[in-house]
């Protein structure tokens, strides 16, 4: 773990303990739900930067740029201070009941993580990472990127979700099989800032394996780590084949189908841990050096801060 978030930012995880039979519940939920909101049946209300409820295509922003994607954000069913907003029960019956144990079941294997990179860092009991992520105020978004009909499609290749990097601790995602999330080439540009990444950087596929979960690092552990694990910049683009044949257009049979060269759609799940808001970051001792000293950060306002900054009033 300690050799891949050093060099990529990112390692695949097998053997995890979630059942995969609760991943493909959680999939199955996960079209359900935006099936019907596209038919205009949920009422769950839109969401806020306090990332709870429905958030719709075009919601959020990064750098100007839209995200061809709507979520459905669930917190700590605990966290009295951030209710979260369901869906009428009898609209969908157990939603909430899953949503609230398959949370829990990503809390767990979360902390686990945590433990296991405390010990690569060789932190003791009293400064391990799991001491700051005591409130357990993470998120659960329930992501969807609708079709898009071939008539509508850019020219170019096709961005979903613009070059961006994570802002908290942790995220744990799950990907169906349709593909499409690019991470940057640690070593294809001299600065990790996005906007830089996404006009010099060279960007990599990282194609769905069954049974796996993508783990990546947030800008926070990061921080932590004073820039030991990377805080690796990735996108979501349209799904290799589609690329392959947008730039093979002229060679595309007349007798294809339109479904065929649409964009289909994609859904993936996203499990995002971040640190107690009063947590003040700074770089654990095992980490520091005079050449790159590191300015602690508090958890709270940047975070506050940078959700802000993702959504649009419209």
């Amino acid at each position: 773990m300690d050799k891949a978030l050093s060099s990529v930012g990112f390692f695949r995880l097998c053997n995890h303990g979630i059942e995969q039979r609760k991943i493909d519940a959680c999939f199955l939920w996960n079209e359900r739900l935006f099936t019907s909101r596209s038919t205009g049946d949920s009422e769950s209300r839109s969401a806020s930067s306090r990332g709870r409820g429905y958030s719709g295509v075009g919601k959020e922003q990064i750098r100007g740029q839209t995200c061809l994607k709507e979520n459905f954000d669930i917190g700590n069913p605990n966290d009295d201070n951030c209710a979260n907003v369901w869906p009428a029960e009898r609209l969908f019956p157990g939603f909430r009941r899953f949503s609230e144990d398959f949370f829990k079941d990503c809390a767990k294997l979360t902390y686990q993580l945590l433990e296991c990179l405390s010990l690569a860092l060789g932190l003791s009991e009293g400064t391990s990472l799991g001491k700051y992520h005591a409130d357990t105020l993470f998120n659960l978004s329930l992501i969807h990127y609708p079709s898009i009909p071939v008539e509508q499609r850019p020219s170019g290749t096709l961005t979903r979700n613009p070059p961006h990097s994570d802002f908290g601790t942790l995220t744990l995602l799950f990907q169906d099989e349709v593909g499409g999330l690019e991470i940057a080439d640690p070593n294809s540009t001299s600065s990790s800032a996005s906007a830089t990444v996404e006009r010099s950087g060279t960007f990599v596929h990282v194609d769905p394996e069954p049974g796996t979960i993508v783990v990546n690092v947030g800008y926070l552990l990061m921080k932590w780590t004073n820039g030991r694990w990377r805080n690796t910049v990735h996108k979501v683009s349209e799904p290799p084949r589609h690329t392959n044949r947008s730039s093979q257009s002229s060679k595309i049979d007349d007798g294809d189908s339109k479904n065929e060269r649409d964009i289909p759609e994609r859904y993936s799940t996203a499990y995002f841990s971040a640190p107690d808001p009063t947590t003040v970051v700074e770089a654990f001792q095992c980490c520091c050096n005079d050449e790159a000293p590191s300015k602690p950060i508090n958890a709270g306002e940047y975070l506050r801060r940078k959700r802000a900054q993702m959504y649009t009033e419209n």
